[in-house]
């Protein structure tokens, strides 16, 4: 099945794309719970005596670390997404090391292998607005080797992708979350 690379991107933007998409939400250092705008509300009326925030996706895993949005990439795919990585120290391309906008390293999904999907980079890092780059497009396949540095530096984080994939984790809905290009029906 040929996949429109615009129709994916736009699965992508929708499903990845922002922190209200993501269900990212605050959680102070007890666990309690709070929406990005009640944080930031409790922080305007607080200033430096507000209580620690960190943000956090529906499941708890920091939503500040690279490879849990990775992990959510996979979790919404299981079957199309590998998710890989790479230690900037072996990476000396990748803008990551170049300008040094990510500590030691950073990890990504790649989806049927042809689409570098990585909120991170606008959601944390503010280094792109795109998110989903199509590798088969000549403009995109320069923007992944410029942001990433080549294929052959990546690893494949199997390991992560084994843990994240157990009994008990919630996926996506396919009846409400079907991704173009999937054999899946509505």
């Amino acid at each position: 099945m040929t996949i429109s690379s615009a129709s994916f991107a736009q699965y992508v933007e929708e499903r990845f794309g922002s922190d209200a998409s993501l269900k990212i939400e605050f959680s102070d250092l007890d666990g309690r719970r709070m929406s990005l705008e009640e944080g930031d509300t409790l922080y305007k009326a607080l200033g430096d005596d507000c209580p620690d925030l960190v943000s956090v996706f529906p499941d708890g895993l920091s939503a500040t670390v690279c490879t849990n949005y990775a992990i959510h990439v996979f979790r919404a795919l299981p079957d199309r997404v590998v998710i890989v990585g790479f230690a900037n120290v072996d990476n000396p391309t990748s803008r990551a090391e170049r300008e040094e906008f990510h500590p030691e390293g950073h990890d990504f999904a790649v989806v049927d292998d042809r689409f570098v999907v990585d909120p991170w980079v606008r959601l944390v890092a503010g280094v792109s607005q795109q998110i989903c780059f199509d590798i088969h497009n000549e403009r995109d396949a320069a923007l992944v080797l410029d942001l990433y540095g080549p294929r052959a530096c990546w690893k494949h984080l199997s390991e992560v992708m084994r843990c994240h994939l157990t009994p008990g984790v919630r996926h996506a809905d396919p009846a409400t979350s079907v991704p173009p290009g999937s054999t899946q029906s509505r």
